[in-house]
């Protein structure tokens, strides 16, 4: 079909769609928000560099994108210029790696590139109207060595601990307040460059868990709650809850520096598994996100997936967000996932081989069950270099832009 052909028919599907569902025409605000990991297009264009970063923008922007929420780190290594953490620690770690055969394009030094990188990202999407925002992974690591920044080298004292003492140097432990500390003064760098939301990810974790959160004075603390060690297995869910007090006292923390810094800046949590309800979350990722919406922590909660009912898969897809929204119950907002990597086996490849659809074709019945279920917009993971096929890209963002048609149409009736 050629390219004029399949915008025709494109266009006419969305419409169908729309005027099928009169409430998506409704002028409720949905934003899609787009998991921007730039190091992805380094293949493509130059990613130090401001017509790069544009680049990169273009791209992104294929999808219907609104909001951009863009990586700020590799593990504990900053990609902007930071005085707080190391942008790089020598030569031997700035050199971009890769897992396969891949050529290695010169040399990477986003702590040191000119002009800062998140400083130009932010002021490119002011000028072009789209809200700037920050992806900040919940890790220190990202599974590599060569990422541990230079506070983590610094501090072995404050280094996580397996149940038999050993440490884990690639990560320190969020029980101790000079590590709240310094990464509340790394917020403080972001708010400089006049970010407007900040979302922690929880699926990125680095590996980290209750199996590392063993450091003495949580230890101790268990045996004064519950008058006895901490169990051996990490799963075991009042250790698992204990740990989860740790995170919450650090969102507290964040939530209050954020409103202080900023009132206006949204935050955001990104959370896998979050339904159905129960205590996934909280076992994988030491993410208790129910405490944080009832305490009023987070602005917004980015649903990164659900775990549906191959049997079912969309019935039992609406049923979860539906669960998720009754929960929430307005406390705040709420993104569903329209994310093309597949790492959990619950993103849209797996609809795709469980319904036989293409991955356009799903992206936008995602898309459209969000707002039909009354979601606040979407969250795209990530959007790489074709991450989201062209198809994808043009069927997410004609139905934006219909919608929006057809909200002005019915405003000016």
């Amino acid at each position: 079909m050629c390219y004029r052909a399949w915008s025709v028919v494109l266009c006419a599907s969305c419409m169908l769609i729309l005027c099928l569902s009169p409430s998506l025409a409704q002028e409720r605000p949905f934003d899609y928000a787009a998991w921007v990991d730039h190091v992805d297009f380094y293949r493509q264009f130059d990613t130090e560099k401001t017509e790069g970063l544009a680049a990169i923008l273009d791209h992104v922007q294929e999808t219907g994108a609104t909001t951009i929420l863009w990586r700020n780190v590799a593990g504990s290594t900053m990609r902007y210029q930071t005085a707080v953490e190391s942008g790089n620690h020598d030569s031997a770690l700035d050199k971009r790696r890769v897992e396969d055969t891949r050529a290695t394009l010169g040399w990477v030094r986003y702590g040191e590139a000119e002009p800062d990188i998140i400083r130009t990202v932010v002021k490119i999407c002011k000028e072009r109207s789209l809200r700037p925002g920050i992806h900040w992974p919940f890790e220190e690591t990202h599974w590599r060595i060569f990422h541990i920044g230079r506070f983590n080298l610094e501090h072995p004292q404050y280094w996580c601990r397996t149940f038999d003492g050993r440490p884990w140097w690639g990560r320190v432990s969020i029980a101790y307040e000079p590590v709240i500390e310094h990464k509340l003064k790394l917020v403080d760098e972001l708010f400089d460059r006049g970010i407007e939301c900040l979302m922690i990810d929880f699926k990125r974790n680095g590996g980290w868990g209750a199996f590392v959160e063993y450091v003495p004075s949580v230890v101790e603390s268990y045996r004064a709650r519950y008058g006895e060690a901490p169990p051996i297995d990490a799963a075991d869910i009042r250790w698992v809850r204990h740990v989860c007090g740790y995170v919450t006292g650090f969102l507290r923390r964040l939530r209050a520096h954020v409103k202080e810094r900023n009132p206006n800046v949204q935050l955001i949590v990104a959370v896998p598994k979050v339904a159905p309800i129960n205590e996934a979350s909280m076992i994988e990722y030491a993410a208790d996100w129910r405490t944080w919406v009832e305490e009023g922590l987070v602005d917004a909660l980015m649903v990164h997936s659900v775990v549906w009912d191959a049997k079912d898969p969309l019935n039992s897809t609406r049923a979860l967000y539906q669960e998720v929204l009754d929960f929430v119950n307005g406390r705040c907002k709420v993104y569903f996932p329209v994310n093309a990597y597949g790492h959990l086996k619950i993103e849209i490849p797996a609809y795709q081989k469980s319904l036989g659809k293409t991955q356009d074709e799903m992206a936008r019945e995602l898309a459209v069950m969000a707002w039909q279920a009354g979601a606040d917009g979407i969250g795209m993971e990530c959007v790489d270099f074709d991450n989201y096929r062209e198809p994808t890209r043009k069927a997410l963002k004609a139905l934006h832009e219909t919608k929006l048609r057809l909200a002005k149409r019915r405003a000016e009736e």
